[in-house]
C-alpha cells in the first residue's frame, strides 16, 4: 500500500497546487509558532516575577501603621495608630505566629567621601531577609551576632553601591565606613533591587537602631506563621488579628484603615491566579489559531476532492478500492499538517531559545534596580510536541470528511462531474 507510487502520487498532487498548499501550510505553521511565542511570553513574565520572590517565605505577614477612618469610643477619626511592644507580645502569644521582626525606619543621607545619597535606613532582624526575599549580591546580611552586640553595620542596596563605586572609583564597598545621618556604619553587604526610585534602601541591626534612637514605636511589624496553608485559613487569621489589634489600640474592628495587614501567601495565591488566567487566555488564542489552520486543511482537501472527482470516478471504475482512495486523500492532509506543523514548532522553539540565550548573556530584562521582569521565556518541549501531534490528528480528521464523501460517490456520477 505505502509504496513509492503511493507517495509519488501524494506529493505530485501537492506540487500541482503549490500556492494553495503553501498558504494552507503557512496557516498551520503560524498557528503552532504563535502558540509557542505566546506561551513563552507568559512563562517569561511568570518566571520573572517568581525569581524576584523565590527566596521569600510565603507564610509571612506584614502589619503597617495607618490612621483610623471611623470614630470609636470617644476617639475621633483620623487618629494615627503606632505599633508598639504590646503588639509584639500579642503576636508572640498567638500559636500561629513563629517569629516577629519589628522594622525601625529612618530616612536620611548616606555619605561616603564627597558623595551623598538619600536612603531609607531600616533596622531589622536576620529573619527579615527571608521574609522579604532579599537577595545578597555581595558580602552578607545581618546575623545574630550583629544583633546581640548591637554592631554598627549596614547592608546597602545595589543602586547605591554602584553609584558610590562609579563616583569614588573604589573596587568594592564591602568593609568601607559610610555615614548615615552622621552615624558611622561598616558596609557588610550589598542587596539586590530594594531601592525606591532615587532613594536607596539600607538595612542595619534592629537592636542597634533601637539603642541609638531609643524608640519603641514601629511603623511596620513582619512575622512568620505556621499552620496557615489555605486561603480560608489566612483570611480567618487576618480577621482574628485585626480584632486583636483593634482591641489593643481602641479602634473599630470594622475600620478599613487603622492598620494594614498584608499576607504574602494570599498575595502569592492572587498572583498565581492572575497568571493562570493569562495562560488560559493565551491557550484560547493559540488553539483558535490552530483551529484556523485545521479549517484551512479541511477546505483545501474539499477543493482537492472536487478537482479530482473525475479521477476518483475513473479509479473506482477501474476497480480501485474505496479504502485506497480514502487513504490517499487522508494522507495528503497528514503530510501537510505534519511537515508544516513541524516547521512551525522548530521555528517557535528556535526563536524562544534565541531570546533566552540573549537574555542570559545580557543578564536578563530588569527594571534597573536588579529586579527581574522577564526570565527564561521558554516552553516545555513536551507541550509543544503534544500540541503538534494534536494538530496532526486534527488535520487527519479534517481531511477524512471530504475523503469519505468522495468514496461514496458512484463511479458514473464522478466521471460525469463538471
Amino acid at each position: 500500500m505505502f509504496n513509492r507510487d503511493f507517495w509519488s502520487e501524494i506529493f505530485m498532487a501537492l506540487r500541482r497546487n503549490k500556492l494553495r498548499t503553501i498558504l494552507t501550510g503557512f496557516a498551520i505553521s503560524w498557528g503552532i509558532f504563535m502558540l509557542i511565542i505566546l506561551l513563552s511570553a507568559g512563562n517569561g513574565l511568570k518566571n520573572g516575577v517568581n525569581s524576584n520572590f523565590a527566596d521569600r517565605i510565603n507564610n509571612t505577614y506584614t502589619i503597617w501603621s495607618s490612621s483610623t477612618e471611623l470614630p470609636y469610643k470617644g476617639h475621633k477619626s483620623g487618629r494615627y495608630i503606632m505599633l508598639n511592644n504590646k503588639d509584639i507580645q500579642m503576636l508572640e502569644s498567638m500559636y500561629q505566629v513563629e517569629e516577629v521582626s519589628p522594622v525601625l525606619s529612618r530616612g536620611g543621607s548616606l555619605v561616603f567621601g564627597d558623595k551623598s545619597r538619600s536612603v531609607n535606613l531600616e533596622g531589622v532582624k536576620p529573619i527579615f531577609k527571608n521574609i522579604e526575599g532579599i537577595k545578597v549580591l555581595e558580602g552578607r546580611f545581618i546575623n545574630e551576632n550583629d544583633m546581640k552586640n548591637k554592631m554598627k553595620v549596614v547592608v546597602i542596596d545595589k543602586s547605591s553601591n554602584d553609584e558610590l563605586l562609579r563616583v569614588t572609583g573604589e573596587d568594592s564597598m564591602i568593609g568601607k565606613t559610610v555615614y548615615i545621618n552622621g552615624l558611622s556604619f561598616k558596609v557588610i553587604g550589598v542587596s539586590k533591587g530594594m531601592a525606591f526610585g532615587d532613594m536607596g534602601q539600607c538595612f542595619a541591626p534592629y537592636s542597634t537602631l533601637q539603642a541609638i534612637f531609643n524608640v519603641n514605636d514601629y511603623y511596620q511589624l513582619t512575622f512568620t506563621t505556621k499552620g496557615l496553608d489555605s486561603k480560608e485559613d489566612n483570611e480567618n487569621f487576618k480577621v482574628v488579628l485585626k480584632k486583636k489589634l483593634a482591641a489593643l489600640h481602641e479602634f473599630s474592628p470594622e475600620d478599613k484603615r487603622g492598620v494594614w495587614i498584608d499576607s504574602h501567601m494570599l498575595e502569592s495565591m492572587e498572583t498565581m491566579r492572575i497568571f493562570n488566567t493569562i495562560n488560559i487566555f493565551i491557550w484560547v488564542i493559540g488553539i483558535a489559531m490552530l483551529i484556523s489552520g485545521v479549517v484551512g486543511v479541511s477546505n483545501i482537501m474539499r477543493i482537492t476532492v472536487k478537482e479530482r472527482t473525475n479521477e476518483i470516478g475513473i479509479r473506482k471504475a477501474l476497480g480501485a478500492k474505496p479504502r485506497s482512495i480514502l487513504l490517499s486523500i487522508v494522507m495528503e492532509s497528514l503530510v501537510i499538517t505534519t511537515i508544516f506543523g513541524y516547521i512551525g514548532m522548530i521555528c517557535g522553539i528556535g526563536v524562544t531559545e534565541l531570546v533566552n540565550s540573549i537574555l542570559e548573556a545580557s543578564g536578563g530584562l530588569g527594571d534597573g534596580n536588579g529586579m527581574s521582569v522577564f526570565v527564561d521565556p521558554t516552553v516545555d518541549v513536551r507541550i509543544m510536541v503534544l500540541a503538534t501531534l494534536v494538530l496532526i490528528i486534527s488535520g487527519v480528521v479534517a481531511g477524512f470528511a471530504p475523503a469519505w464523501n468522495s468514496v461514496k460517490v458512484k463511479p458514473i456520477e464522478a466521471m460525469n462531474y463538471r
